[in-house]
C-alpha cells in the first residue's frame, strides 16, 4: 500500500503506520496538510450553494416522497397567483387540478436539486418549458443578445466616466483653494 520510502522518511506516522526514522520536517508537514485538508473543506461547506424552494414547495416534495402517484405542481392562476400543489396522476400522464385537465411530459420536469416538479398554467393544457426556445429567437424576444441589456450596461458605463470627470475637476479646485489659501496664511504672517 505504501512504498519503503514513504515510510523511512516517517511522514505517513500520523496515519497508523509507525515509521523508525520520524524527523520534525515532515510531521510539521503532515499537520499543515491537515489544517489545510480541514480548512478547504470547511471553505466547502460555505461557498457549496444549496438550493431551496419556497418553504410550501419543500414540504410537498418530502410529501411525495412517500407517496407514489403524486407529483408536485407550481400552479399559474389567470390572476397571476401561483399555487404549489401535490396532485395525483389519473390515467398515466394527467392531472385534473380545480375541474381542468393538463397533460405531464417527462421532458418538461423543472428540477430543485435532487427532487422535481411540473410547472402548469391554469390556461394551458400542456406544461411549461423551454421547448419554445427557437420560436422565441425567431420572434427576436430571447435574452441570448439581449440588444436592451447592451444599451443599459453602455449607458451605466458611459455615466460612471462622466461622474469620475466631475470628481477630477472637483478635487482640482479644491486643490487650487488650499493651495491659496496655504500662501495666504505664509504671506500673512
Amino acid at each position: 500500500m505504501v512504498d519503503e520510502n514513504t515510510k523511512n522518511r516517517g511522514i505517513i506516522k500520523d496515519m497508523g503506520i509507525a515509521s523508525d526514522e520520524a524527523n520534525p520536517d515532515s510531521l510539521n508537514k503532515i499537520q499543515r496538510l491537515k489544517k489545510e485538508l480541514i480548512i478547504l473543506k470547511s471553505k466547502d461547506k460555505k461557498t457549496m450553494k444549496k438550493t431551496k424552494g419556497p418553504k410550501i414547495l419543500t414540504k410537498l416534495l418530502k410529501k411525495r416522497r412517500k407517496k407514489s402517484g403524486y407529483v408536485v405542481v407550481q400552479y399559474l392562476t389567470i390572476n397571476y397567483d401561483i399555487r404549489f400543489k401535490l396532485c395525483k396522476i389519473v390515467s398515466g400522464n394527467l392531472v385534473v387540478i380545480e375541474n381542468k385537465v393538463h397533460k405531464l411530459d417527462p421532458d418538461k420536469i423543472w428540477r430543485l436539486g435532487k427532487d422535481s416538479y411540473y410547472i402548469l398554467r391554469e390556461i394551458d393544457r400542456n406544461p411549461v418549458s423551454n421547448d419554445d426556445y427557437q420560436e422565441i429567437k425567431d420572434r427576436g424576444d430571447d435574452t441570448d443578445a439581449d440588444v436592451p441589456l447592451i444599451k443599459a450596461v453602455l449607458g451605466a458605463v458611459q455615466k460612471n466616466k462622466a461622474s469620475a470627470e466631475t470628481n477630477k475637476n472637483t478635487m482640482l479646485i479644491v486643490g487650487i483653494i488650499a493651495a491659496v489659501i496655504i500662501v495666504g496664511v505664509i504671506l500673512i504672517k
